[in-house]
């Protein structure tokens, strides 16, 4: 059988961890809270909601444009949840981010029931080293 070309870069089990992760080529934070088949709802420019497949309870999301909405309201400006050390801010809160795309865009009663559904999911921090 042939190996995968990526198989010496990779050590271990596959494990699922349901953490935030930052992926800078593509300026997005994706969070997937169960291991399991999901469907996306495309929701703004900014937000994808993520529905299991077995049940559709919200478990997930994923935020694009991170850099541009940080530039727009800083990173004071989104601290709402926030760990620091000093005076330097290491971590904000997902839901910050969140808040701060839903003021970017149009108000209609979807988007505020699917921005609220991911906000109200497991709370979640993402170091600030990864996005800036």
């Amino acid at each position: 059988m042939e190996k995968h070309f990526l198989n010496e870069y990779v050590t271990g089990e596959p494990e699922f961890r349901p953490e935030p992760w930052y992926n800078p080529h593509g300026d997005c934070i994706i969070y997937q809270t169960a291991d399991e088949a999901v469907v996306r709802e495309r929701v703004d420019e900014f937000l994808t909601v993520y529905h299991s497949a077995l049940d559709n309870r919200v478990i997930g999301y994923q935020i694009k444009d991170v850099t541009a909405i940080i530039k727009k309201f800083g990173l004071v400006g989104l601290a709402v949840q926030s760990e620091q050390n000093g005076t330097r801010i290491t971590s904000i809160s997902a839901s910050a981010l969140l808040l701060a795309a839903y003021e970017d865009g149009l108000p209609s009663l979807r988007r505020r029931e699917a921005y609220a559904e991911a906000i109200s999911g497991p709370a979640c921090t993402i170091p600030v080293s990864q996005i800036c």
